[in-house]
């Protein structure tokens, strides 16, 4: 299928609203959310609104992700502390692999597999972290297969197997309230063999397993996690006339079959990286700067991670959002926590907390959402100790602001309102959300109105509310009210005539 190459971004309906409604200007959002709605059933995708999300009972919900690929093999102790400490910190749902490291789900072991056989034991744990789990008011991303023989790979060799345990997951879980969503893959262009090699036949692999899942679980969303997809550009690869570009995108794969949400690895935005040797004698990531849509963006590697704004990234989030589906980027870099994962640092995989917050506005200011990692538990087998060991403080102010202070469900990304470095979540003319991520003085392309004025430093959390704004409509300035080289949110809702 071809797809159009996409419009630049001060084309409005490139990121037009798909029929979102206004609520009455009086209204507060918990009161529009519905304040006698509590948190009851299934998780689903918003028919009303499709690029959100809600439960059965009508309640919002506003996915803000962790991960812990190797949670299931863990000490039940650390899974209990993992739950309870990230729960606290306002995360609502775990990256999780169904069958990692000490947890192992056949006959056998992974060195002599008996694929044809379940271990129950093993279920029965992956039955109490749902459980545990769901005391906490914690949901589950169960992500299908993940890596090497302990994450599954043994299975592609043989459909039969791969088949059984995709209906003794679905049969088993479809049922839980706290499952938020299946993955089929994590970097499902390893398909078949384990190697980072795409052809488009991983696709149809991917469709095939997702119209498995829906053939007996209609109702919990289904998403692929990408990598070469995105990041490959020696040459750009391509799937059914379409050929990747920047902004990078997923959603062309997924515009037909039962895959029902657009989920994306981009950690850069469309900065330009390579992976390769560095220092000598040791592979890794290099990010390079970029200039894109007229504007450069510096990179540098630190003792602490990755210190970039990720160019762009909120382009590839809009142009995503644009094919009708909840954006997730589910993997946007690991947060730096000291003393450092080996892994991670060795290869140059770790990101400031500064960079991590700017690339989470962008993600949001531009319709999506997302799930973070940090060094201390993402991708190793972590102890109880390093549950404690993150700083998750400035994406909680995210969370608490979107959530207690917007009707984000009704918004929009209209990048076309605002300057090309910058980012923009609204409904025109009722409410809008810009993320200025380099501060100073910036514009947004009003509808005329009377709004009330109030800016958040993404960095600390300080809010501060100014003198209502009237404005006659046009390119309105706007000035932070202190700090002015920080980057600052800005949130305007008309006033009640």
């Amino acid at each position: 299928m071809s797809v159009p190459p996409m419009q630049h971004r001060r084309d409005a309906d490139a990121t037009k609203s798909h029929g979102q409604d206004a609520r009455t200007p009086s209204q507060t959002p918990s009161q529009a959310q519905g304040e006698k709605h509590v948190p009851a059933g299934p998780i689903l995708i918003d028919p009303e609104f499709p690029h959100s999300f809600r439960y059965q009972s009508g309640a919002r919900f506003f996915p803000m992700g962790d991960t812990a690929y190797y949670l299931v093999g863990r000490p039940q102790d650390v899974i209990a502390r993992y739950i309870d400490v990230r729960r606290r910190h306002k995360f609502n749902f775990v990256r999780m692999l169904a069958m990692a490291e000490g947890n192992w789900p056949f006959g056998g072991s992974p060195k002599n597999p008996d694929y044809t056989v379940i271990d129950e034991t093993a279920l029965r744990k992956l039955d109490w972290v749902f459980d545990y789990a769901a005391g906490r008011g914690m949901n589950i991303e169960l992500i299908l297969w993940g890596y090497g023989v302990a994450g599954g790979e043994g299975l592609w060799a043989n459909p039969a197997h791969q088949n059984l345990w995709i209906d003794t997951l679905v049969k088993r879980y479809q049922g839980r309230p706290n499952l938020f969503m299946y993955t089929v893959a994590n970097e499902f262009e390893r398909y078949p063999d384990g190697r980072y090699s795409y052809s488009a036949s991983d696709v149809a692999w991917a469709k095939d397993v997702a119209a498995r899942i829906r053939g007996v679980d209609p109702v919990h969303p289904v998403g692929v996690h990408p990598s070469h997809w995105i990041t490959e550009d020696k040459p750009y690869l391509t799937y059914s006339g379409f050929t990747q570009r920047r902004p990078q995108v997923v959603g062309p794969l997924w515009e037909t079959g039962a895959v029902n949400l657009n989920v994306t690895q981009n950690n850069e935005g469309v900065q330009r990286r390579t992976w390769g040797g560095f220092g000598g004698v040791r592979r890794g990531l290099t990010y390079d700067p970029t200039h894109w849509q007229g504007v450069d963006y510096p990179v540098r590697w630190t003792a602490t991670g990755w210190d970039f704004e990720g160019a762009g990234m909120e382009d590839s989030i809009a142009a995503d959002w644009a094919h009708g589906k909840p954006v997730l980027n589910t993997e946007f870099g690991y947060q730096y926590e000291p003393p450092g994962d080996e892994f991670a640092q060795g290869t140059r995989q770790s990101h400031q907390p500064s960079s991590v917050r700017k690339k989470a506005w962008k993600i949001v200011t531009a319709g999506g959402y997302f799930a973070a990692g940090f060094t201390s538990t993402a991708v190793v087998q972590f102890s109880a100790r390093d549950v404690d060991n993150f700083r998750p403080g400035q994406l909680e102010t995210l969370y608490d602001f979107f959530t207690t202070r917007t009707e984000y469900w009704r918004m929009a990304p209209h990048l076309e309102l605002v300057a090309s470095h910058n980012a923009l979540l609204a409904l025109p003319g009722r409410e809008y959300v810009a993320y200025f991520p380099r501060g100073g003085t910036n514009s947004i392309d009003l509808a005329p109105g009377t709004y009330a004025v109030h800016w958040l430093h993404a960095e600390t959390g300080r809010h501060h509310a100014q003198p209502a704004l009237a404005a006659a409509g046009g390119n309105q300035p706007f000035t932070p009210p202190n700090d002015p080289e920080a980057d600052w949110v800005l949130h305007l809702k008309v006033q009640a005539r």
